[in-house]
């Protein structure tokens, strides 16, 4: 199994589209601070009321929880084209039943795909919110703001540190799903395109389900969406830039902690067991 590990790890090292991923998620940090701060200088101070907000953005004590946020949202998208390619672009370069052959077994062979995406996940999450960080640090500086580093306690370290596994928790369901649909599809492009979709469609469904009200509107408590923005909005982000909650001026009422934790722990692991299931049954060249 460590080989396994091991090989397809050096594999998703020395893909360029894992690489491009990173690029991707770095870029868009710094695009966002830069983009922040170009409109916190624009705007003469007190012409808008959430003026504060963006400079608290821009400040170290959020710089974490900021990258974290933005790494929840966006970065979900790209762990989705990561795991859907590291087993569907098996079959769309048909070394897939090489791959079988090689392995010592199906269940083996799938653990270690996973295993690995899940390495390069965190990896890439560790360097997002460094990157933010750094960001934090550039843009306090130009912005000309105070450099301030008493938030920096035990308690703060500790919550962050929970915050980033949080993150990593709500990436799971959207990632295992591709996973999932990659391998029903033989390809990674059902894998990305299901996975994708199901992400920014299920948010639009979960408006209109509760704008009908009524029963309706408590179906989103056990879907992905809601349960994600529960788990997101715990993040210590000043008020109104929370993930998820509302869409406009509709404004969701989101499950429990505990309630999110476990309805989206059913879904990644129905997630996977069904995908081991058709794996393991199925003819893998048929």
């Amino acid at each position: 199994m460590t080989k396994l590990i091991a090989a397809e790890l050096f594999k998703l090292r020395k893909r360029l589209m894992s690489r491009v991923l990173l690029y991707v998620l770095v870029g868009v940090l710094v695009v966002f601070y830069l983009i922040l701060l170009a409109v916190s200088q624009a705007l003469p101070t007190g012409s808008n009321p959430r003026l504060g907000d963006i400079q608290n953005l821009l400040g170290l004590p959020v710089a974490i929880p900021f990258a974290l946020s933005m790494i929840a949202g966006f970065g979900t998208l790209l762990a989705v084209i990561l795991v859907a390619s590291s087993i569907g672009n098996e079959y769309n370069w048909r070394t897939i039943r090489t791959m079988v052959i090689s392995s010592e077994s199906r269940f083996k062979l799938l653990g270690a795909k996973l295993i690995s995406a899940a390495i390069l996940v965190l990896i890439g999450m560790v360097i997002g919110v460094i990157t933010g960080f750094v960001m934090s640090l550039i843009t306090t500086a130009i912005g000309g703001y105070a450099f301030n580093f008493d938030f920096l306690t035990g308690e703060y370290l500790w919550e962050q540190f929970l915050q980033f596994w949080r993150t990593f928790f709500v990436l799971i369901p959207y990632a295992t799903l591709a996973f999932l649909f990659a391998i029903v599809g033989r390809s990674a492009m059902a894998g990305i395109g299901l996975g994708i979709g199901v992400y920014i469609v299920e948010s639009l469904i979960t408006t209109f389900m509760v704008l009908a009200g009524g029963w309706v509107a408590r179906v989103p408590d056990y879907l992905l969406a809601n349960n994600v923005n529960a788990i997101t909005a715990l993040a210590s982000l000043p008020e109104g830039f929370n993930m998820g909650g509302g869409f406009g001026d509709i404004t969701f009422q989101m499950p429990g902690v505990t309630h999110a934790f476990i309805t989206l722990t059913i879904y990644s692991l129905a997630f996977l067991a069904i995908a081991f299931y058709v794996f393991r049954k199925r003819d893998v060249a048929g």
